[in-house]
């Protein structure tokens, strides 16, 4: 199967998502032109919900492959359903070093990566200051990088709230994309330089209040 073309279950349960970010959220995408149709590329974006991956996701076609704690994959329906939606499991408490390498793995198979470089939501819902990590995937395969703006999810979804709060617009923007030369040998200050450059990026593409 190509990596850009999604299985049968990844196709179902996107548009059920779909459906129900319109329904629900009154949800609009901008700038989905922006990612590559195929090939591998980083989807790196603010992180507020935990509604983000479904957003992030629901708004371009081809699949999309986030990282997602190892304890959810031990539940039986979810030891099914999860790799069907590509879902990359890792143990929770581990290092940034294990996340990358199933990064690696995902982008060399052409996969479409989405990555938080925060590294955690948000509560203030302001942008945080990006890790490394994001930069280092980028340079280490060579894959484009788009910025993706995540705005309302925080609304719809609070951080600690057990259930979600109807008609709170959620929007997604992705942005032009950061082409990144394939790296044998990174530096400190081209990771930092990166990595500066996406958060800035992503910066750009929210409103104010996100900033």
């Amino acid at each position: 199967m190509e990596a850009a073309k999604p299985n049968p279950v990844y196709r179902a349960a996107w548009y059920l998502a779909r459906f129900l970010l319109h329904a629900l959220f009154g949800y609009r995408v901008e700038g989905a032109e922006n990612v590559p149709q195929e090939g591998p590329v980083i989807l790196a974006a603010n992180h507020l919900s935990i509604l983000d991956p479904i957003a992030i996701g629901a708004g371009v076609r081809r699949p999309v492959s986030f990282l997602a704690r190892a304890d959810v994959f031990r539940l039986p329906l979810l030891a099914w359903l999860l790799p069907r939606l590509y879902a990359i499991p890792v143990e929770r408490g581990q290092s940034d070093l294990s996340a990358i390498k199933s990064a690696l793995r995902a982008l060399e198979r052409g996969m479409a990566f989405g990555i938080f470089p925060e590294g955690t939501r948000s509560r203030t819902g302001k942008l945080q200051p990006f890790k490394t990590g994001v930069a280092a995937i980028a340079l280490r395969t060579g894959s484009p990088v788009v910025p993706v703006a995540v705005i309302g999810t925080d609304k719809a979804w609070p951080v600690g709230r057990k259930l979600f709060r109807l008609r709170r617009p959620i929007r997604v923007v992705y942005g032009k994309p950061i082409l990144v030369p394939r790296a044998e040998r990174i530096s400190r200050q081209e990771l930092e330089n990166l990595t500066r450059e996406i958060e800035a990026r992503v910066r750009e593409l929210l409103p104010p209040e996100y900033r």
